[in-house]
């Protein structure tokens, strides 16, 4: 991980890369340390739908009834239900957490990129400011919250890092640090805009129809015509507003599944407090993105999914504005019609925290006393898993319980989470790449190291040689299917203006290893050669690996200078 000065990402770009990006090239290469086997070639290909089992993580916090941690129990003691179903216990650990100092940073030799992560610490924080789902007046309140906090803590016990989130995307402010003055700086040069909260919850429709003629006239044909025409402008706005909260709704859940993304490869608990006035959404209820909002049900899953895998809980710090409903502002002059709802996002916020595990902070809450809150509930808790087959059920959404034997504790664990349907693979491993090409933070379910290697001259162009270096032990091996491996390797120039060089790298890893070459895999690695045609010029390279059979995706960036 390092700290990032890349602008925001714009959606365009993102857009850009969907259409520019081809499939990965399903061929079967040899790479070092690893031998492959022939596969007969298939006339057609069909697209490959993906039931995987994969493993549900359930922290669980148990305290007495003074608050006090219990840290004495064992397996045989709890009992996790799925809608009520007892679910069989596969691995159990009680964490009690250190306070460790993050490991120093390797100094890399020129050349090489890693998405290795430096924190070794058993509990770390991420801290989001918020600028998409909170007004200016609301930004100005998480800014003060999370400035007195930073401020007044002259040293902080575990890793912290700081993102900002606006309706460009999700951006690195400040990587891990214990230096709370150095997150504090990366706040303060951070600025505020005005969010689509900032439109005022006026009715246009009063203004444009007090003054016109023929309005509440003797004439029915008149009324009829002005109600009529009412009635299209209201149904234009709603239409409208609907649209613009799809938007903030995709975005929102696209920056939770990229931090998702980035932080599977921490160890330990994340806390995730997020400092924000409201989420536009019920995330506990998958039926809303069934219904009528269906083209986000994917979207949603990818933020469930990776949130869970991460193991992150939610603590989301209320900014919210206070507000009377009974409030008449003077340039409406009188109530706000029946279609404009007034309804508070604290349920939404608090929802959102039970179902990850975490709490909600609410206004009677610093921005210190919810850290020291995820501070203390990271500090100490069993970790539980079970293993759930996707694709055995219909997918949607698990409440979760779990129950302690014994007597007169607290128990708190995630309430629930969403099972992922059947999907084209095909599909997915094309997504994933292209998300994990635009995203500014470095995705690290996937170990790997980039080593430049050659810069030859190509018609005109400079034939950029580098190698794709895969750690021992993290390539998956599905031995079920015949020792099968598949791995899909991209990379993307960009600019320094920003713009996306021409060309790219798209090239997969397909095939069947042999015996004695699965040792090899797991005691050497892999490396995996590549190279990407550039013109001369300065250039900011996004690399991406994506292990296919594991569904995990790994991405970081490098400075290559093309002489």
């Amino acid at each position: 991980m390092r700290e990032s000065s890349t602008p925001l990402i714009r959606m365009p770009f993102h857009i850009a890369l969907r259409r520019r990006l081809a499939p990965a090239a399903l061929l079967v290469f040899s790479a070092a340390f690893v031998t492959f086997s022939q596969t007969p070639p298939q006339s057609k290909k069909e697209p490959a739908i993906s039931a995987r089992s994969e493993v549900v993580l359930v922290p669980v916090i148990v305290t007495d009834k003074s608050g006090a941690h219990i840290s004495d129990l064992a397996q045989s003691a709890f009992t996790v239900l799925e809608n009520g179903q007892p679910q069989q216990i596969a691995f159990f650990h009680h964490i009690h957490a250190g306070t460790s100092a993050p490991a120093p940073t390797p100094s890399l030799p020129p050349g090489e990129f890693t998405n290795s992560l430096q924190t070794r610490s058993d509990r770390s924080a991420i801290l989001v400011f918020d600028l998409l789902n909170s007004s200016i007046s609301e930004q100005s309140n998480a800014r003060d919250e999370l400035m007195k906090f930073l401020s007044g803590s002259p040293a902080l016990d575990q890793p912290v890092c700081l993102l900002a989130f606006d309706e460009n995307g999700v951006r690195l402010l400040r990587d891990f640090t214990k230096d709370p003055a150095l997150l504090a700086e990366s706040l303060r040069n951070t600025k505020g805009h005005r969010s689509s909260k900032d439109t005022p919850a006026t009715n246009p429709l009063d203004s444009a129809y007090k003054g016109v003629h023929g309005w509440h006239t003797l004439s029915a044909n008149r009324n009829d015509a002005a109600m009529k025409a009412r009635q299209d402008l209201l149904q234009y706005a709603t239409d409208n507003a609907d649209a613009a909260l799809a938007a903030r709704t995709w975005l929102t859940l696209e920056a939770l599944h990229q931090i998702g993304e980035a932080y599977s490869g921490v160890p330990g608990r994340k806390a995730l407090i997020w400092a924000t006035g409201g989420f536009p959404f019920e995330m506990g209820d998958s039926s809303h993105f069934a219904t009528y909002d269906r083209d986000l049900l994917p979207a949603y899953d990818d933020a469930w999914r990776t949130l869970a895998r991460a193991n992150i809980a939610v603590y989301p710090l209320d900014v919210e504005d206070l507000t009377d409903p009974a409030y008449v502002a003077p340039n409406i002059g009188e109530p706000l019609p029946q279609h404009f709802s007034i309804s508070s996002d604290v349920t939404k916020l608090e929802s959102f925290a039970e179902s990850t595990g975490g709490k909600l902070c609410d206004r009677q809450m610093t921005a210190l006393g919810c850290f020291n809150a995820a501070n203390d509930d990271s500090s100490d808790y069993y970790l539980l898993g079970f293993y759930q087959v996707s694709g055995n059920q219909n997918p949607g959404w698990r409440k979760l319980t779990v129950k302690v034997d014994r007597p007169g504790v607290r128990v708190r664990s995630r309430s629930g989470y969403y099972v992922r349907g059947p999907h084209d693979e095909n599909a997915s491993r094309k997504e994933d790449v292209l998300v994990a090409l635009a995203s500014p933070l470095d995705f690290t379910a996937l170990r790997f190291t980039v080593r430049l290697t050659t810069i030859k001259e190509v018609n005109g162009k400079k034939s950029v040689g580098f190698e794709f270096l895969v750690p021992p032990g993290v390539v998956t091996v599905d031995e079920s299917d015949n020792n099968h491996v598949s791995l899909d390797f991209a990379a993307l120039a960009e600019k320094p203006d920003g713009t996306t060089a021409e060309g790219g790298y798209s090239q997969a890893l397909e095939g069947h290893i042999k015996p004695e070459g699965i040792a090899a895999l797991h005691s050497k690695g892999l490396s995996f050669p590549a190279s990407i045609d550039l013109p001369p010029g300065q250039y900011s390279v996004r690399f991406v690996v994506r292990d296919n059979v594991a569904g995990q995706v790994g991405s970081t960036t490098g400075s290559v200078n093309v002489p």
